[in-house]
């Protein structure tokens, strides 16, 4: 049971195996459209997700992005496979975003949401996979509708990490095979 002074609305999930529980954050946030599209905000967090710092409304904006941070401002690791949605030429301009912590406007976020859950599911139809799953269809997504806000890599860091940022939400540190068999 989760006790808190706040309102929580609480949606529960069938889960599924990795890594299709992954790709389906987004259709989450669609199916549920009806209980989300009357608040003012909606952001995606990782359930690993330590929050070890106040995190308030400097977060506050239309399209929401956090910096991967071990692509700082970089282009990172983008799918370049050009039967996947999720593709960005080798000629596109870019910055890497993190998966683990984005959000937005209510109207934008589940705007995105469609988007990523009509993509995902078309590369599913057609036996493809993009090589980081929905964070390569969000970063494709943040090509194409720029963020209005990027967040700094203190917002999604590595536990075993020391940023030289300052730390606000840190990805615990897990056994990867361990959880995905």
């Amino acid at each position: 049971n989760i006790t808190s002074k706040r309102k929580i609305n609480l949606i529960k999930t069938q889960h599924e195996k990795w890594p299709w529980m992954t790709l389906g954050r987004y259709k989450i946030f669609e199916r549920n459209k009806e209980q989300l599209e009357n608040k003012d905000y909606l952001f995606y967090c990782d359930v690993d997700m330590l929050f070890c710092d106040t995190v308030g409304d400097e977060i506050l904006s239309e399209r929401v992005s956090t910096q991967h941070p071990a692509f700082c401002g970089g282009r990172g690791t983008p799918d370049t496979n050009p039967e996947s949605l999720a593709c960005v030429s080798m000629f596109e301009k870019m910055q890497y975003f993190a998966g683990g912590f984005n959000g937005g406007s209510s109207s934008e976020y589940l705007k995105m949401c469609e988007k990523l859950s009509q993509n995902i599911e078309k590369d599913k139809e057609n036996n493809v996979m993009a090589i980081w799953h929905d964070e390569s269809h969000m970063n494709r997504y943040f090509i194409d509708n720029p963020p209005t806000k990027v967040l700094d890599p203190g917002y999604c860091y590595g536990e075993s990490l020391r940023p030289p940022y300052r730390a606000r939400l840190i990805a615990l540190d897990k056994n990867h095979s361990k959880i995905r068999s």
